[in-house]
């Protein structure tokens, strides 16, 4: 797995694997289930790390279903390698609002995903995720 064969993931500091949504071309999915496929494949546990969206960001509803399908069709593997998916959202609004949203959508993939506020808070959630704690 070389950073360079990535263009939706980045995974230069894995097993943290950072995906930046903010400037994804409409389309994107394509290549993001490519990447997924890979990062699944490979023997080593991850964790996702998905940095916070400036502004007003609408996400292609095919790519979102592409994202969803593949998820659900990969959901048992995922769980298998994915030991966690953190997101960073600096508003609090929107930050509760996407908690009550994703309490749902980790019981369907079976990945435990977290909202938190900063990129820092992140990346210590993630490395609690690889060492095997929740500290949610």
């Amino acid at each position: 797995m070389h950073p360079s064969d990535f263009q939706v993931h980045d995974v230069a500091d894995f097993p943290l694997v950072r995906l930046m949504p903010e400037g994804l071309p409409e389309g994107y999915a394509v290549q993001w289930e490519a990447e997924m496929e890979t990062l699944i494949g490979q023997p080593d546990p991850f964790v996702m790390v998905v940095a916070a969206i400036e502004g007003e960001h609408r996400e292609a509803h095919e790519d979102r279903k592409r994202r969803t399908l593949w998820m659900k069709r990969n959901r048992d593997t995922l769980a298998r390698r994915c030991r966690g998916m953190v997101a960073v959202e600096p508003d609090t609004t929107k930050r509760t609002m996407m908690r009550a949203q994703s309490a749902a959508l980790a019981g369907l993939f079976k990945v435990p995903l977290r909202i938190v506020a900063t990129a820092e808070e992140a990346d210590r959630l993630a490395r609690a995720f690889l060492d095997g704690a929740d500290d949610d």
